[in-house]
């Protein structure tokens, strides 16, 4: 009885709506390989409250295959930080790159979604692209990124170039 009571109630739920995890993802002018944002779900699908976020390599330039950000990368460049939203409902993601534009991390129609003021308007982020110049330090610098997201309403592309002032 239990077990039927028990699936009952999953049922009732609704199914999960299938969605891609994937939330954004950065590339840069060095290479093919991509930075990809993930979104991590709790088994009822809502975000996970302990780590709703996650970030990891494609190697593109490669055979394709993904691995983890290293200290560095997460301490300067691609790491981020996630905190409940004040308002409630989701999470602020602060990207350790670019800690001026937060990012909303939220369900949208049952499935993950990262939204961020783009061309001073709420977009859906979808890629961010870096053209990095070699300084002859250790890490490159930033000479412009565009940010590319659609209108969460209509679909529209919307799109900006950041320039490091």
């Amino acid at each position: 009885m239990l077990g039927t009571l028990s699936l009952a109630l999953v049922l009732s739920a609704g199914p999960i709506p299938p969605c891609a995890p994937e939330l954004f993802r950065i590339g840069r002018s060095t290479n093919a390989n991509e930075v990809v944002y993930l979104a991590r779900r709790a088994p009822d699908g809502a975000l996970d409250a302990d780590d709703p976020m996650a970030a990891e390599w494609h190697m593109l330039a490669e055979d394709g295959h993904r691995e983890g950000l290293n200290f560095i990368e997460k301490l300067l460049a691609y790491g981020f930080s996630v905190d409940p939203a004040p308002s409630g409902g989701g999470f602020v993601v602060t990207l350790k790159a670019k800690k001026d534009r937060p990012v909303r991390l939220t369900l949208r129609d049952g499935c993950p979604a990262a939204t961020v003021t783009i061309s001073g308007r709420p977009a859906l982020l979808r890629r961010i692209f870096v053209q990095a110049e070699e300084g002859g330090g250790l890490i490159p610098s930033v000479a412009w990124a565009d940010l590319e997201g659609v209108d969460p309403t209509t679909g529209a592309k919307i799109t900006e170039r950041v320039v490091p002032e």
